[in-house]
């Protein structure tokens, strides 16, 4: 993948991060330490590769790849929750839990998840692609994202603690929890 757009990702996702100066500021930090805190930016760059193999322009497909790792951001930060996996660690660092309380990872992976809804049908990324497309993605990153997609495969898992899950199981739960996005 192109590396030159690990720059690119990294800045679009700081401007799109809000403001921490307000009474929610605990919450927006807690945001943007999960937003922030690495990872190789797979899904946002497979995003722009797609976008460019389609011959589109990198600033049109920028909101959308962001709004992609902000949906991913959301599920790694309730994954980590103790009713979820219970990870103590993410990256090598607390995880957001462990950071911010369990109450604040909560609202934090929602506040993200519905940032990245925002970002698609914001009026400035509507200029930039038109509303058709902000509307198909937006339709299609809920699908992927809800519960036939990551939070059923979420479920799959859950529910497939403690026992003896079949291969096809394990294929779903595989396909939804981490493919479908």
């Amino acid at each position: 993948m192109n590396k030159c757009y690990l720059p690119l990702i990294e800045d679009a996702l700081e401007r799109y991060l809000p403001g921490s100066d307000s009474r929610e500021k605990k919450l927006i930090e807690s945001m943007r330490y999960s937003l922030k805190a690495g990872g190789k930016r797979v899904r946002p760059m497979l995003v722009l590769e797609f976008n460019a193999l389609c011959g589109g322009k990198i600033k049109r497909a920028l909101p959308f790849a962001c709004a992609v790792e902000m949906v991913h951001t959301y599920s790694l930060i309730h994954d980590d929750l103790p009713c979820m996996d219970d990870d103590d660690l993410r990256r090598g660092k607390p995880s957001n839990h462990k950071a911010f309380g369990e109450d604040t990872a909560l609202l934090a992976g929602d506040a993200l998840q519905t940032l990245a809804f925002e970002i698609l049908t914001r009026d400035d990324t509507a200029a930039l692609t038109g509303d058709t497309a902000c509307r198909k993605a937006a339709a299609t990153l809920a699908k992927y994202a809800g519960c036939y997609g990551m939070a059923g495969g979420q479920m799959i898992d859950l529910e497939s603690e403690q026992t003896q899950a079949s291969y096809e199981v394990i294929m779903e739960l595989i396909a939804k929890k981490t493919a479908c996005l």
